[in-house]
């Protein structure tokens, strides 16, 4: 069963349920209303039927006449007459027209007072379960003549209707209101189940065309706080999904062209080695040297896509120790000083004294070795790498590696830590330490970023958390 049948079936016995309540309290306001009008009209008949009554019965008229009265009274007005001695006994009754001649009725105990001193109405139920509701009022003892009865009370009363009968009467005009009411809800309810089942279907339907390949979607953002927000997300998702997806393919783009120039120099360098291409020892051992070189390059690259990797997804530990910055630079330093003095680099450093940062000092190593690195493979013949170091607050430390080489074109800039970044329509591959450069800084805790200006170097600045432990333990 679908969402948008369940909603409507949903609302739909809803309504019912409320318009069955609503016809249980009109049907009981409609039994009181019906009640009171019967109590009402009874005390109003009470009145002149007992000034009659005891106006025959001081004129001292025969008995019989009496009860004539009273049964005409019964018959044109409908009620069921009952006159009451001292001790509640009923000493006549009267029948109105069409009324069973045999039926006899009996007050039950306590339906009237001891002593009826004013006008009295209620209700009394017979011994076959009938409800009557009458009105009571008091003769004050009188006596009729051929009689010794004390006649105390004369009593008017009618069978209540039931429910059902008054609803009998009313069936037409509150059928005809449901009716119209329930209509108008349900299409109210339809409209507002559509409001709900319509964005679940647009966002089933764009998440199937996802699926399918089509990453394009958007669907509108409308209708209640709740489907805006779900909406909204799932707009976020498909984005993020067709940005992953680009991603993905640049990836396998990327490493393709990266692998495809190691492994055509390897397959010429082999097949060059089997046809015998490569006939003198100097030229097999050439051969031999580039295969192993470009060996290692795959190998590298490849170790270096599986810690990218494992940094991503959160796999890769890190230690967390205090770390004198200062010594690992100069550290990092001493690996390639060799090739800085090659090379005609010089180092300058110029270190304000701050704390130590709080990291894992193998991974700042990594961090810093690669910067001074890209450093010294921008600087030219001559030129100089600029460290320096601050502390920015309490919490962190920054740290600035500069050269003065070609710098970066400004827009190249946002691609430089992504791994085989590429500018416009051309690839340009700079394998992948920048990019575990971002990762590894990231996983502190930190950032880092660059900026350049043509012709005048580039800088990268990163920024650590600094050892707070440390700080109070000093």
């Amino acid at each position: 069963m679908s969402l948008r049948l369940r909603l409507i079936i949903t609302y739909t016995l809803i309504i019912i349920i409320c318009l069955s309540m609503v016809a249980v309290v009109v049907s009981v306001i409609l039994q009181r209303y019906s009640d009171r009008f019967i109590a009402s009209r009874l005390d109003d008949m009470t009145v002149p039927i007992y000034v009659q009554t005891r106006s025959l019965a001081k004129r001292q008229v025969p008995l019989d006449d009496v009860w004539s009265n009273l049964k005409e009274q019964a018959q044109s007005t409908g009620v069921y007459i009952l006159v009451v001695d001292m001790e509640g006994n009923i000493v006549r009754q009267i029948l109105p027209q069409g009324s069973l001649e045999k039926q006899t009725i009996e007050l039950p105990p306590e339906s009237l007072p001891s002593d009826i001193s004013k006008p009295y109405h209620g209700t009394f139920v017979t011994s076959d379960g009938q409800t009557f509701i009458f009105a009571a009022y008091p003769f004050r003892v009188l006596f009729i003549p051929q009689t010794s009865a004390a006649l105390e009370s004369i009593v008017l009363a009618v069978p209540r209707s039931s429910i059902l009968t008054l609803w009998l009467g009313l069936i037409r005009p509150f059928l005809w209101a449901g009716l119209i009411a329930f209509c108008i809800s349900v299409v109210i309810a339809f409209l507002v189940a559509r409001s709900v089942y319509r964005p679940i279907q647009r966002v089933t339907e764009a998440a199937d065309m996802i699926a399918q390949g089509d990453y394009d979607q958007e669907i509108p953002v409308e209708g209640p706080a709740e489907v805006r927000g779900l909406a909204s997300g799932f707009n976020n998702m498909a984005r993020e999904v067709k940005m992953s997806q680009k991603k993905l393919r640049d990836f396998v783009a990327d490493v393709s062209h990266q692998l495809r120039n190691p492994l055509t120099s390897i397959r010429g360098f082999a097949q060059a080695m089997l046809d015998g291409t490569a006939s003198d020892e100097d030229t097999r051992l050439r051969a031999a040297r580039v295969i192993e070189d470009e060996s290692k390059r795959m190998i590298r690259q490849v170790d270096e896509l599986l810690e990218l990797s494992r940094m991503q997804s959160g796999q890769t530990r890190l230690a967390k120790e205090a770390v004198e910055v200062r010594e690992l630079i100069e550290h990092c330093w001493s690996i390639i000083a060799a090739q800085a003095e090659e090379k005609g680099v010089l180092l300058k450093m110029e270190m304000e004294p701050f704390i130590p940062v709080s990291g894992d000092a193998d991974r700042l190593e990594q961090v810093f070795t690669n910067l001074l690195d890209n450093a010294l493979k921008h600087s030219p013949h001559g030129g100089e790498i600029n460290i320096s170091g601050r502390q920015l607050n309490g919490k962190n430390i920054e740290i600035i590696v500069a050269d003065n080489g070609p710098g970066i074109p400004p827009e190249q800039l946002p691609y430089v830590f992504d791994r085989f970044y590429q500018a416009g329509e051309v690839r340009t591959g700079v394998g992948l330490g920048l990019a575990i450069v971002r990762e590894i800084v990231v996983a502190h805790g930190g950032e880092i970023g660059v900026t350049s200006t043509p012709g005048k170097g580039a800088q990268f600045i990163v920024t650590l958390p600094a050892d707070t432990g440390s700080i109070s333990e000093e």
